[in-house]
């Protein structure tokens, strides 16, 4: 695409909707979402509450 065919995009009333109007639905979100494996959630969420504990000042167990 040369830099006239870009100047035109810019310039038309014809843009692309990127994303539909309005706010998308917790449904809508959730459908692209690729849960990752089980032990990698297990592994992420431990480390926020390991995080949360030493910000509470108590060490882990």
């Amino acid at each position: 695409m040369n830099s006239d065919e870009h100047q035109a995009l810019r310039e038309s009333d014809d843009r692309p909707v990127v994303m539909h109007p309005g706010p998308p639905s917790i449904e809508e979100l959730l459908r692209s979402v690729d849960p990752a494996p089980d032990h990698e959630t297990e592994r992420f969420v431990a480390g926020i509450y390991a995080d949360r504990r030493e910000a509470a000042g108590h060490p882990a167990a």
